[in-house]
């Protein structure tokens, strides 16, 4: 499994996690299974691109610094409506996974 595959898996499941959605009331809003989701989040498959956009546009978030990690801190983080401490935190939270993901580079 790639590392970006890993990762999107992570961001779809942290997203849904962040909204306070279950696997299976997110799968119902999307119109899939659950196990569907399972799997999506466990990184075993891919989500089409019909059904990234609903994940992204349901759980208010990007991919773009998983599709273009050559833009390297170039991403988007939207952090409309959290509290300034979460809002902080997320980018602490940011900073050092791109941190990691140049150790492993």
């Amino acid at each position: 499994m790639s590392v970006e595959m890993r990762e999107l898996g992570e961001a779809i499941r942290a997203a849904r996690m962040r909204k306070g959605l279950t696997q299976e009331a997110l799968s119902e809003l999307l119109d899939i299974t659950p196990i569907h989701l399972k799997n999506i989040e466990s990184s075993r498959r891919k989500p089409s691109v019909p059904l990234l956009f609903s994940l992204m546009r349901l759980l208010d978030f990007s991919v773009d610094a998983l599709v273009f990690p050559e833009r390297g801190g170039a991403g988007v983080i939207h952090t409309d409506g959290l509290p300034e401490a979460e809002a902080e935190a997320l980018a602490r939270l940011a900073d050092a996974m791109r941190q990691t993901q140049r150790n492993r580079n």
